[in-house]
């Protein structure tokens, strides 16, 4: 369970022991780097087993697609970055998943416990913050909720992919066990910031997903969306008794999130994106084929100064990209999504655990999807983890449903090739650690670096990035 352990480490030390985006990249890049080192050092076969199946197949094109746009792109160095990050998450998804496969149920509720149990410990720090505020006479601020994150919607983006694997938790634990109250109280509070915070990119995907999952899998679903519907309802206990009612009573100024979401909302549904939208879309009419090159929006969207991506992943991919790699990535999607779907109607009506985990991963891959949308969780580093945890996950437990006969092995050319690419990949990695390194010791730009770096929209590599 060596990755598996290394991708919850990493989850929880962004959580609870570093501060900001730049040092969550870092942690991120030393993560990769050592699942990509054990991966070749174990001579593993999950590099051999990476563009197996149709959705594979469908990958390989597309980080093919993905090369070679680097190659074009003004800045080859920090399009190869974004394309070995996307390679080795999803490298590191595999083989964790891998993991849990040997080991079953009782892996993944482990993996489970422990991304509860770092989301307690995350929530002592807002407590910390919230009872301070009432001894110091400081006005609660949507951020008390995100120590650690650059920004609020960072910490938003990660939610999407772990509170549908929290709410499982709470459908797997027996109702006589001393530990679900803790985890309820955990996910109705990740449900509390969600509201303190007008996540509503993650609260419309939770919406839809859920949508999704009743009607793909008919009372299949429902013990599991009971579930979400009770730690929501508690969610809602929390923020008004913890955030209207006792600020109130003590004579504090509460959080005005509901106000303040309908007021954005009305006013603004789409929080300024429409011209980010638009330029993804001038940039797809102009570049179809291969993009502008990962992570090269920023440069692109400079004339609109709002963003360093375009807050929708279809837009993402395809402007940076290009359309083949979109149409690619959508054909393996679909074929995931399906298996998924096929798995779920295979378990038995009577395994009440298994079908909980069936409706609770088809929940987070729509979640995660219409989330992405409006938002940039395909390119955070907290996230990027997070949605690798998810996928590994999924992928682990659909390999304990699907009899091992239906999984191809791997031959020695595609370990080979597997292989080559996990070093390249590491290699487009490990090139901008001493970035990253110079980054968290906060040197200065040099003026070469300054001189292309007017204005905002700069890469979202790091939280000050540059081309």
């Amino acid at each position: 369970m060596l990755v598996v352990t290394l991708l919850c480490t990493a989850l929880c030390a962004n959580f609870m022991l570093v501060a900001g985006h730049d040092f969550q990249r870092v942690v991120e890049i030393v993560t990769l780097l050592c699942v990509g080192a054990w991966l070749l050092a174990s001579r593993s076969d999950v590099a051999g087993r990476l563009f197996a199946g149709a959705a594979g197949k469908m990958l390989a094109v597309f980080f093919l697609l993905g090369m070679l746009s680097s190659i074009q792109a003004r800045e080859p160095r920090l399009a190869a970055f974004e394309t070995s990050v996307f390679f080795l998450l999803y490298a590191v998804a595999i083989a964790a998943g891998a993991e849990i496969a040997k080991r079953g149920l009782p892996a993944l509720l482990r993996i489970l416990q422990v991304v509860a149990i770092a989301g307690a410990l995350y929530t002592i720090k807002f407590f910390a913050a919230y009872f301070g505020s009432f001894y110091l006479d400081i006005a609660l601020a949507a951020d008390d909720f995100t120590p650690g994150f650059s920004n609020i919607r960072f910490f938003n983006h990660v939610q999407t992919s772990t509170l549908p694997l929290l709410v499982l938790l709470c459908s797997l634990t027996p109702r006589a066990s001393r530990l679900r109250w803790l985890w309820l109280a955990v996910t109705a509070y990740w449900w509390m910031a969600l509201y303190a915070t007008t996540a509503r990119g993650t609260l419309a995907g939770m919406a839809a997903a859920c949508a999704a999952a009743a009607f793909l899998l008919r009372g299949a679903a429902l013990p599991y969306l009971r579930q979400v519907g009770l730690t929501a309802m508690l969610g809602v206990v929390g923020y008004v008794v913890l955030l209207v009612i006792v600020p109130a009573l003590l004579g504090a100024q509460g959080i005005g999130a509901f106000t303040f979401a309908v007021e954005r909302t009305v006013t603004d549904p789409a929080s300024g994106r429409l011209p980010l939208w638009h330029q993804a879309v001038t940039l797809i009419l102009q570049h179809p084929l291969l993009g502008v090159g990962p992570m090269h929006f920023a440069h692109f969207g400079r004339p609109v100064h709002q963003g360093a991506h375009p807050h929708d992943w279809l837009l993402q991919i395809a402007s940076e990209w290009g359309l083949p790699a979109l149409v690619c990535l959508l054909a393996a999607i679909a074929i995931v999504l399906r298996a998924l779907v096929r798995a779920a109607r295979q378990v038995d009506a009577h395994d009440r655990n298994n079908r909980a985990v069936a409706a609770a991963l088809l929940v987070g891959a729509v979640a995660i999807l219409v989330d992405g949308t409006v938002s940039g969780i395909i390119v955070m580093p907290q996230s990027q983890l997070g949605i690798a945890l998810y996928l590994a996950c999924a992928t682990g437990w659909y390999r304990t449903v699907v009899p091992v006969t239906q999984v191809s092995g791997a031959g020695g050319t595609a370990r080979l090739v597997g292989a080559v690419l996990v070093v390249a990949t590491m290699a487009g990695l490990a090139n901008l650690l001493p970035d990253g390194l110079a980054r968290l010791r906060a040197e200065p730009l040099s003026p070469a670096l300054e001189a292309v770096n007017a204005g905002p929209s700069w890469p979202r590599l790091w939280k000050e990035g540059y081309f």
